[in-house]
């Protein structure tokens, strides 16, 4: 524990202990709600059963003692077979314990009987034999019946101890998993709180100092020399008005790519672009420092996109953006005219570039220039967009 790479794999191993003991309280959760939905249906599917049985038990009893043994009466008791033998296939093809399988036989042969008993009343119906035919169903099933019932409930109750016995492993193998999770979070907590940082070559030399209890030396006269602060990055500001001379008397749009790039050697940026607004997008129109193939797959950029890029252009303000790892930031000056900002200047510049103010307001001067040069843009970006998303469509 005296290296933070231990600390590390400790602190591994508890989040992965966490992990699984997770999976396995929601494995466990998930295994007991099955079993609810299972033990619910078979319980209705057994109650639905035992209602049925038990209305040909009335029927049957009713024979015995009033001698009732009408058309509807022998129609009912059939329909009444029939629905059990559909509901007891349905029971039939759920998951059963072993036990409970030898009770779900019973019951079956039960029912077989009473099937062959219902078949036989139905013949001697329709031969006209309808005192034959309440004997068969009414009297002589009345064993198979009581069979049925009987089967029935010990199927139920041993369906009950066999779902209790799975609900309740399912629950202690989830306060199993929470207290194996809980005793190694104690014992990593424990270790952490305990167990000392590792020393580094100051505090070895002020534990050795403190040892031997010497008295500290006369403290030297020291010469440090002036701190220099850093000088800013510089502007070229002759570089800058050669080039805003360049820029009034612009009057081809094709010679603006090698203007970019004078003017991104005077922000000392790594790429320049210069984006257009066409209604409710930005297009990409001219680029220095990208390859060709790459500026023809940029898309455009929706007004309302979450980016510095249209930032600027909703909002007509300089914005940067701070350096990213690679020290990489962006400085996005807007292109401001008489109609409002028609586009924005973006460029990718060093991480001293970003926040310098000089840097900055040379941006949005160029801007300004780039803007006036552009005034025209608005009167053919739409043909200029669909050229570009056209050779967009063909590079993709």
């Amino acid at each position: 524990m005296h290296r933070r790479g231990t600390r590390i794999a400790v602190l591994c191993l508890l989040l992965t202990a966490g992990g699984s003991a997770g999976f396995v309280v929601w494995s466990a959760e998930r295994n007991v709600h099955r079993l609810d939905q299972d033990h619910e249906r078979k319980s209705t599917t057994i109650d639905g059963l035992l209602t049925s049985i038990a209305t040909i038990a009335s029927a049957q009893q009713a024979y015995t003692d009033y001698g009732r043994r009408d058309v509807a009466s022998l129609t009912r008791v059939s329909l009444l077979v029939d629905r059990i033998t559909t509901d007891a296939a349905g029971l039939r093809a759920t998951r059963q314990s072993s036990v409970s399988s030898e009770r779900l036989e019973e019951f079956w042969t039960a029912l077989s009987a009473l099937m062959s008993a219902e078949s036989r009343a139905r013949e001697r119906l329709a031969g006209g034999d309808d005192l034959g035919a309440a004997e068969a169903i009414l009297a002589s099933a009345r064993e198979h019946v009581n069979a049925l019932i009987s089967s029935l409930r010990a199927f139920r109750s041993t369906e009950l101890q066999s779902y209790q016995a799975a609900r309740a492993a399912a629950a202690l193998r989830s306060r199993v998993a929470l207290g194996v999770l809980a005793a190694l979070w104690a014992f990593g907590l424990v270790a952490f709180a305990v167990s000392p940082w590792p020393r580094t070559a100051q505090n070895d030399m002020t534990a050795r100092a403190a040892d031997v209890q010497e008295p500290p030396p006369a403290p030297a006269v020291v010469e440090t020399a002036p701190v220099v602060a850093a000088t800013p990055p510089s502007i070229d500001l002759r570089a800058a008005a050669a080039l805003s001379a360049d820029l009034s008397q612009l009057t081809d749009q094709n010679d603006i790519p090698p203007l970019l790039a004078r003017a991104a050697n005077i922000l000392g940026a790594r790429g320049l672009i210069i984006w257009m607004g066409a209604g409710a997008e930005l297009f990409a129109v001219a680029a220095h420092g990208y390859d060709e193939a790459l500026l023809a797959r940029i898309r455009p950029i929706p007004r309302q996109a979450d980016n510095v890029t249209a930032a600027a252009w909703r909002n007509g303000d300089l914005i940067t953006l701070p350096a990213d790892a690679d020290g990489v930031g962006a400085i996005v000056a807007p292109l401001l005219g008489p109609e409002g900002c028609a586009g924005v200047l973006a460029a990718e510049v060093s991480g001293e570039r970003e926040p310098d103010e000089a840097t900055q307001a040379m941006a949005m001067i160029l801007a300004s220039q780039f803007a006036g040069v552009l005034a025209a843009w608005p009167a053919a970006s739409t043909a200029d967009g669909e050229k570009r998303l056209d050779r967009q469509a063909a590079a993709s």
